[in-house]
């Protein structure tokens, strides 16, 4: 049977090549392994991307599989993710301009991050900013 090409595990199998379309994805997008289910060309994987996410948040996700996705640039923690980069380009802001990190929504160069800038001082001002992320914010200056 094996000769043939007959597939025992075809679960098995089947995440195998979702893995590996994955990994084309992540080195044709400088190795952000990012589909999301509404993805127009990829809705499958894009959905098969979610339920890696949920079965590891549901800590169901097998060890081995979570490390061969991690290797190729997975994220589980899309949300945690996004804000950290968000940060990070303030992070740049703040470097640029003696260490002050503010931008405007208004900014013509920076709309979004101008939008995410305003979002942190409206949770924060509501009392619900995480502890840990308004540390990282004061860190580097934001105002």
């Amino acid at each position: 049977l094996l000769e043939i090409g007959f597939v025992f595990e075809i679960l098995e199998d089947a995440w195998d090549k979702s893995l590996e379309e994955l990994r084309v994805v992540a080195a044709g997008t400088g190795g952000i392994a990012h589909v999301s289910r509404l993805d127009t060309d990829r809705p499958e994987l894009g959905t098969w991307c979610l339920k890696q996410r949920n079965i590891e948040e549901c800590g169901e996700i097998r060890e081995d599989r979570k490390d061969r996705l991690l290797e190729i640039g997975f994220v589980f923690e899309i949300l945690e993710d996004a804000w950290d980069k968000s940060l990070e380009e303030l992070r740049v802001v703040a470097a640029g301009t003696g260490g002050i990190a503010h931008v405007s929504r208004l900014d013509t160069d920076r709309p979004e991050l101008g939008t995410w800038c305003l979002k942190q001082r409206n949770i924060e001002e509501c009392g619900e900013i995480r502890e840990d992320r308004k540390d990282r914010l004061l860190e580097i200056g934001f105002v």
